[in-house]
């Protein structure tokens, strides 16, 4: 008969309450209402999977009382009635992995380049205006920008490309790490910004929207500028009343569409009855965006907004899914972690300076496919 494990009830339920899908634990474990109660106990290949199941490092079930997760950043997030302000492992161990990289591109340029961007925390006390025209500026941003990219896939490529740009890692990804079983959540974070004035990184959540994605990009931007890390929502309905937020939201909103541009798109698609679609392929930003910005600038009623709104939000759930094709492995690695970070990583490692052991934490890839993705960005020339 195989051992039980003396783990303490609270650090099940403590580990349990971690999980937001909570009908598969009890599918997979059988005993798990009686673990909880502390009438039995797992063996250590149950606790094993549990600790699995639930994303808790095992170390953790050995401990004397649960341990206290928060984040080291601001969460600015707007809580639907019945959400739960606990933060999900799968936020903290992403938040977790980009610092261990933010760290790397710190030390990297520490030794490369030697000096910090200015930018970054020096708008502290700027107006919308003077936070959009600098993001305008940074990115060299024409006022058409966004009419002459065909897609939302390429217009978000354009800004992150510009951002690599001025030195700011910009990373992308819908699961933790390279687990396809751990889908981040958008309803609990977009994305989130660690603002450092060596090596700033930008996290989007990939599961998000392309339109969603490049709001949020520009977001965190203004973030960037004003020097203050965060996890948000980066969305134009965002209720938190934050001023910092209020300001990123504004300054994103006017970088996006401009107001003069605006108004005179505004005027010339709204008799046609179809502006929020036409004018958020024009702008690359979403019809809610389109709607929020309409509101803001006085072209339409709270009244309409919402009618608008929840007829949008409707037409979304009725629209069918499109089955993903998965892709290429390689062209979705370079994506997630970047260009700069990629190349930083494969130039430390074949001059000697990192083990290959390190580049393998830092990438998420083993022997073979690191192997890989090195020979395809010599071949590229990336």
């Amino acid at each position: 008969m195989a051992t039980k494990v003396p783990v303490k009830k609270e650090l099940l339920i403590w580990a349990y309450n971690r999980r937001v899908q909570k009908d598969k634990l009890h599918e997979k474990f059988k005993l798990l209402d009686k673990w909880l109660t502390g009438e039995k106990q797992p063996t250590f290949k149950q606790l094993e999977d549990f600790a699995a199941a639930t994303a808790t490092p095992l170390g953790y079930f050995f401990l004397m009382e649960p341990p206290i997760e928060t984040l080291p950043i601001p969460h600015y997030r707007t809580l639907e009635d019945g959400e739960s302000e606990q933060v999900s492992p799968d936020l903290i161990e992403t938040l977790h992995i980009m610092q261990r990289r933010q760290d790397f591109m710190r030390d990297y340029y520490d030794q490369y380049v030697g000096t910090k961007l200015e930018f970054v925390g020096a708008y502290r006390d700027a107006t919308v205006s003077q936070l959009a025209n600098t993001i305008q500026s940074l990115l060299e941003l024409q006022q058409n920008w966004a009419r002459q990219h065909r897609t939302f896939h390429n217009a978000l490529k354009f800004l992150i490309e510009k951002c690599e740009n001025n030195r700011i890692t910009v990373m992308q990804n819908g699961i933790v790490g390279s687990n396809t079983h751990r889908p981040l959540n958008v309803a609990e974070f977009r994305g989130f910004v660690l603002v450092d004035n060596m090596a700033p990184l930008i996290f989007i959540n990939a599961a998000d929207t392309k339109s969603a994605q490049i709001f949020t990009l520009v977001h965190e931007l203004a973030h960037i500028l004003i020097g203050s890390s965060a996890v948000v929502e980066a969305s134009p309905l965002n209720a938190h009343d934050a001023d910092v937020e209020k300001l990123c939201n504004e300054a994103a909103a006017e970088v996006l569409c401009p107001k003069e541009l605006f108004m005179r798109q505004w005027q010339i698609h709204y008799p046609d009855g179809v502006a929020y679609e036409t004018l958020s392929n024009l702008f690359k930003v979403s019809p809610i965006v389109i709607g929020r910005r309409a509101l803001d600038l006085h072209c339409i009623t709270k009244e309409e907004f919402f009618s608008f709104y929840y007829e949008y939000l409707e037409r979304l759930k009725n629209q069918q899914s499109r089955p993903s094709s998965g892709g290429d492995f390689y062209n979705t690695t370079m994506s997630r972690l970047g260009n700069i970070f990629t190349n930083a990583v494969i130039y430390q490692t074949i001059t000697g300076n990192i083990q290959y052991t390190d580049a393998f934490k830092l990438t998420g890839l083993r022997n073979k496919t690191f192997e890989n993705l090195v020979n395809l960005v010599r071949k590229r020339g990336v």
